[in-house]
């Protein structure tokens, strides 16, 4: 192996143990939260009446102790609570230890899914928890892992800051301003390392053979995806509500698609 070759393969094998750290070593456990529970035989409005005063939208139900299932809080009305559980489905069952970006996907398809602790149900995550911190985390963490692998990629692909042809000049002018500054604090960095994702998203839409590399379908494509990715950064960075813009099924579409983009980022 050239020299070369292996700091290429050092530097995106660092990439993946990073990857590994938002992906693997953050659970589900840390946006979940701990279900109460009522009983099959408790009345069903008084138990609604409860969940209106606590905002929650499920409940669980016991049985002799075991928790077998949940009520919904816009079902109930009267009668008692056996009337209107709703038993686990296994689609609805992840272990304590799932990922938290297979949680996400999850939740794609469910409003709710329900933490196992060894044989038992005791947590719940819904569409609302994934406003927490921790999912912020590894959103940001992804977004960012995309933008390195893409200034490592764009290093490579074009010697000597030939990249500079798909930009306008105000923006080369941004990018040489930021890179006075920073070697001015010295800084060891190119010029390439100043680019904004802004940039890295013109410079890789408009070469067509980078482009096709990555696995993006067209330009136009492209624009869409990366115009959606910097709305949820643009929220991720200022604290503000990540739907607040998309959907949470556009929300969905724009993770899978950067899941994509950054497996054909590890192949380059």
């Amino acid at each position: 192996m050239t020299l070369l070759s292996k700091k290429h393969s050092d530097k995106v094998s660092s990439y993946k143990n990073l990857r590994s750290l938002y992906e693997q070593n953050i659970t589900v456990n840390s946006i979940s939260e701990t279900m109460d529970t009522c009983h099959l035989n408790d009345d069903a409005l008084h138990i609604k009446n409860l969940m209106d005063t606590k905002d929650y939208d499920v409940m669980g139900v016991e049985d002799h102790g075991v928790v077998i299932g949940y009520v919904i809080r816009n079902e109930l009305k009267e009668g008692i609570c056996q009337e209107y559980y709703r038993s686990f489905s296994p689609t609805e069952l992840v272990s304590e230890s799932t990922p938290l970006i297979d949680t996400l996907f999850f939740l794609k398809e469910k409003d709710r899914v329900f933490i196992l602790e060894g044989n038992s149900v005791t947590k719940v995550v819904t569409l609302a928890d994934l406003q927490k911190p921790p999912i912020r985390m590894l959103l940001f963490g992804l977004i960012s892992l995309l933008e390195m692998h893409l200034y490592r990629i764009i290093n490579n692909f074009f010697p000597e800051d030939t990249w500079k042809k798909h930009l306008s000049h105000h923006r080369i002018q941004i990018a040489e301003e930021l890179f006075s500054l920073r070697k001015s604090r010295n800084e060891a960095i190119q010029l390439c390392d100043c680019l904004q994702i802004c940039d890295k998203r013109d410079i890789v839409l408009n070469e067509s053979p980078l482009r096709e590399l990555l696995g993006i379908e067209s330009k136009s494509k492209g624009k869409s995806y990366f115009k959606q990715l910097e709305g949820l950064r643009n929220n991720l960075a200022h604290s503000q509500n990540l739907t607040t813009q998309n959907s949470w099924e556009e929300l969905f579409l724009v993770l899978e698609q950067t899941e994509k983009l950054l497996k054909q980022c590890e192949k380059i």
